[in-house]
């Protein structure tokens, strides 16, 4: 038990570099990956111990975590050219909206 925590919570790290099992620094993992490897993960740990077991629940909240840095990190991404230059110009006629 101890040793799927410690790879479910390696997961949920939200930095751009965990450490692998010799405690090496380890390349990058997209949050997408991540994502993806703790579903399966949560998928394997809720059919060997069960749905309603207490590893499966964490399982899945990690899953739940990492899916709402991701919503996050889509809410705060960073804006292109016309919308910060509409935003530090409101009164340009380009940053204009007319409903119609």
């Amino acid at each position: 038990m101890a040793q799927v925590l410690t790879r479910t919570q390696r997961l949920a790290k939200t930095g751009n570099q965990g450490t692998n099992s010799q405690g090496n620094q380890s390349s990058f993992i997209p949050l997408s990956l991540r994502i993806e490897m703790a579903r399966d993960e949560a998928r394997a740990i809720a059919t060997e111990k069960g749905i309603e077991s207490p590893e499966s629940a964490v399982a899945w909240d990690i899953v739940e975590e990492l899916l709402s840095v991701a919503a996050r990190k889509r809410t705060h991404e960073p804006k292109s050219a016309f919308e910060r230059y509409c935003l530090e110009h409101p009164d340009a006629s380009e940053a204009r909206i007319y409903d119609v």
